[in-house]
């Protein structure tokens, strides 16, 4: 209502106020109403709360319907202290009546005195108001005005009494002297005009004029201009950055969509209406049925639950939709929408925004394809792979990682360093401080520890991964274990080694058997004249040289070889009893245990008795205090495994790594050359020979020969 609007100035009145409407009920009351009347504010009152209506009891009744009165004056009682009061009864718009009330003098004081008081803060009332006033005669005559209204335009009192009509435009002059002369009819008005300020700046105002009445005649208008230029400036403000907004809006590519609670259309940019095919509607003010929702593309956007789930939760809505477009090509559009709510938390509107992220969807799409890959390398790969920070904590592995390591992802040790031997703690500084600086260290040979304890062979290849401005962050490491490779090296070497001491050896014997034969025969030709202690040492030299010479020979020239099937277990124990004699010499004691074989092996049968009968004699001899010498055999699917333990004196890792070599020997008077021709045998029947051995531990000897 209108006149409440004004209740900042009827609280300054020091009269009590009423404002009632046409039912009697009370709508406003000022303070100093609430203190005559002992009243609550916010309380719900009617008229007949306030007097005794013993007369004119349809008072309110009569003046809510007569549409002519202005001004009517009452004596009426109070109810509550039962005093007498002068009620001045006054229209106001909106079918409303003002009602000022004044005691009756029934003290000392006059009510002249009253009325000087009452007329004094009026004039304060007046004076101090911030919104200009202006008092026109019932003649259209400026009689006064305040100060508020010269600060606001400017000009003095005499200024605007007298001079009004030069500063005012014809046209709002016009206007001006309209509302004035319907003011003066008894009829309020209000409306919006504009002056130029004396300093040139244009002031707009809005201005309520209002009648005043003096026993049902009005006398005059008294007019209220508030200063509203901030507000039009704010007002126009608001429709520049409207437009501005309207522009972004419509410039962005992502259509926009505002709905108000009932899903009708408040804003759609051009991005909008060209998706969904649009162009051609007027949209706004309609609902998603209303557009056409059987053919519309953007009814998924607009309606379904999705437009009721934001107000609902309070909360955006994130979605993705797919849009069919000219020629059938299919677009996708990430949708959010997102609800507004006013102050008190009533819907006010809905957002809808959508970007086209179909191409970003083909882009995830290919990275997550090309992740999959990577993912399936990385988890499959036969090297083992692993990711490690800059401190050296293991950040990933893949399977193949922790099988040469021999744990799974729960127990990995959380540093790499904790995998190397305590020999090699320096490499890890020195490979994380060169791969920091951007460096590749590619197939770095080296020792780690496996999770049993024992050492592999391993060749590692170190990558840093960098970050977008290229600093290394992490680093990649890919491993392989070279232990089969070392031994496939070491045989090749092996087997170069052999080549060549067979190709000497053929020179050599030939050379040296020839002499040594006739040596021999001289030597024996004269037997009876050198002396038998001294002939018997020389024969044995002689003979001695001859068996070198053999084992050459066995190396260098090749050998008809015809593998048959053979019974391993009987060849091991006929093999066994031949040593025994030299093995009780010895205080040696051979174990056996063998698992008996379905089907014979096909292999040399002699040429395998020279190997077994080589290693069981070089267990005996390392055991010069007796021991236990135990030979056990098991078979797989493919092959026929032989294991010889002794427990002699051992080897150590130093020497165990040039076993096999030629000329290399553990024993004082020995050759090495029984152990190259071991090697080869097995090497030509296609298995291999493996020595594992410690110092004062003894030597176990694995022969493998396929099935």
């Amino acid at each position: 209502m209108k006149a409440v609007s004004h209740h900042k100035y009827y609280d300054c009145i020091p009269l009590p106020i009423l404002i009632i409407n046409k039912e009697g009920r009370v709508v406003y009351q000022n303070t100093e109403a609430t203190k005559t009347f002992h009243t609550d504010p916010i309380g719900k009152y009617y008229f007949s709360d306030f007097w005794n209506l013993t007369i004119e009891t349809s008072l309110v009744k009569e003046l809510s319907y007569s549409t002519e009165f202005q001004e009517v004056e009452v004596v009426l009682t109070t109810v509550q202290n039962e005093r007498n009061m002068c009620v001045r009864f006054s229209s106001l718009e909106d079918d409303l009546i003002l009602l000022c009330c004044m005691e009756t003098s029934t003290k000392t004081t006059s009510l002249q005195d009253k009325l000087n008081e009452n007329h004094q803060k009026l004039n304060s009332l007046i004076e101090e108001n911030p919104d200009g006033i202006i008092f026109v005669d019932q003649n259209g005559v400026i009689t006064d005005v305040n100060p508020a209204l010269q600060e606001i335009i400017g000009y003095s009192t005499d200024e605007i009494i007298h001079k009004y009509k030069e500063n005012v435009s014809f046209k709002e002059l016009a206007r001006m002297k309209h509302y004035t002369q319907k003011g003066l009819k008894g009829s309020r008005q209000v409306y919006e005009t504009c002056i130029r300020h004396k300093n040139g700046e244009l002031i707009y105002l809005n201005v309520k004029t209002i009648p005043i009445f003096k026993h049902y005649n009005c006398i005059g208008v008294y007019s209220i201009f508030r200063d509203i230029s901030g507000f039009k400036k704010a007002q126009a403000d608001a429709l520049e950055q409207e437009e501005i907004l309207r522009s972004l809006i419509n410039s962005i590519p992502e259509f926009v969509v505002f709905q108000d609670k009932h899903g009708r259309v408040l804003e759609m940019n051009q991005y909008a209406k060209d998706i969904f095919h649009l162009n051609d509607q007027d949209v706004i003010g309609k609902t998603c049925e209303e557009i056409g929702c059987d053919e519309w593309n953007a009814t998924p956007v607009l309606n379904e639950e999705k437009f009721h789930h934001p107000w609902d939760q309070h909360s955006k809505v994130l979605f993705k939709h797919q849009i069919l477009k000219d020629r059938g090509k299919e677009k996708t559009f990430e949708v959010v929408k997102a609800p507004g709510f006013t102050r008190s938390g009533k819907q006010q509107y809905l957002i809808a925004i959508g970007r086209d992220i179909t191409q970003r969807k083909k882009m995830e799409e290919d990275l997550l394809e090309t992740k999959e890959l990577l993912e399936s390398i990385f988890l499959n790969s036969a090297d083992g792979i692993s990711v490690i920070n800059l401190e050296g904590e293991i950040l990933k592995t893949n399977r193949a990682f922790q099988r040469l390591y021999g744990y799974d992802e729960h127990n990995m040790p959380r540093y790499m360093i904790d995998l190397y031997p305590l020999e090699n703690h320096s490499e890890a500084k020195e490979i994380s401080d060169a791969v920091s600086q951007g460096k590749e260290i590619v197939d770095y040979e080296t020792i780690r520890r496996h999770k049993d304890g024992h050492l592999i062979e391993v060749s590692v290849t170190y990558s840093p991964i960098k970050d977008e401005h290229g600093k290394a962050t992490a680093i990649s490491a890919i491993t392989r274990d070279i232990g089969e490779r070392k031994k496939t090296e070491e045989l090749l070497m092996r087997s170069e080694k052999l080549s060549a001491i067979g190709q000497l050896s053929a020179a050599v014997a030939h050379e040296v058997r020839n002499p040594l034969t006739s040596v021999k025969g001289f030597l024996q030709l004269y037997h009876d004249k050198i002396n038998p202690e001294i002939f018997a040492l020389m024969i044995s030299e002689l003979e001695r040289i001859e068996e070198i010479i053999t084992e050459f020979l066995s190396l260098a020239k090749p050998q008809a070889i015809t593998y048959q099937p053979t019974d391993m277990t009987a060849l091991i124990k006929s093999t066994v009893a031949l040593m025994e004699t030299q093995a009780r010499l010895r205080d040696v004691d051979i174990q056996t245990d063998f698992q008996i074989l379905a089907h014979p092996i096909q292999c040399e049968s002699n040429q395998i008795k020279q190997v077994l009968i080589n290693v069981i004699k070089n267990g005996i001899e390392s055991m010069p205090n007796g021991g236990n010498l135990r030979i056990k055999s098991r078979v797989t699917k493919r092959s026929f495994i032989l294991t010889i333990s002794d427990e002699g004196i051992g080897i150590s890792q130093e020497r165990l790594k040039h076993l096999g070599e030629p000329f290399f020997s553990n024993k004082d008077s020995g050759t090495g050359l029984g152990l190259v021709v071991c090697y080869k045998i097995i090497h030509e029947h296609g298995g291999h020979i493996e020595f594992h051995s410690k110092e004062e531990m003894g030597t176990n000897v694995t022969i493998t020969i396929p099935k």
